[in-house]
């Protein structure tokens, strides 16, 4: 009965399901840019290359979202565009958009 219950319980257990961009590159980008000349070579050594190129490459998008739950019903802590414009080579804006 005991590992009957215990099974039930670990199959019922939270996980943290997370797609794109880490938490930490993100937060690292948004508070150094404007102190920091990054290069779209610097971005894509951070974040890795962008889901969209657009306005002649100096537009990129990516996406992340963080959820938690059980693999059937999960819940969304976060979902986010982030939109980062070049000048040239060097980031000039960074536009974070929440979905939620």
């Amino acid at each position: 009965m005991a590992l009957l219950s215990s099974i039930i319980l670990l199959s019922c257990s939270k996980e943290v399901y997370f797609s794109g961009i880490s938490e930490n590159s993100l937060k690292e980008i948004k508070e150094n840019y404007q102190k920091k000349n990054y290069s779209k070579d610097d971005i894509i050594a951070i974040i890795g290359p962008p889901l969209i190129k657009e306005n002649s490459d100096n537009l990129w998008i990516y996406r992340t979202d963080k959820k938690t739950g059980i693999a059937a019903f999960k819940q969304t802590i976060y979902n986010k565009t982030l939109k980062l414009k070049f000048e040239g080579d060097i980031l000039s804006s960074v536009e974070e958009i929440n979905l939620n």
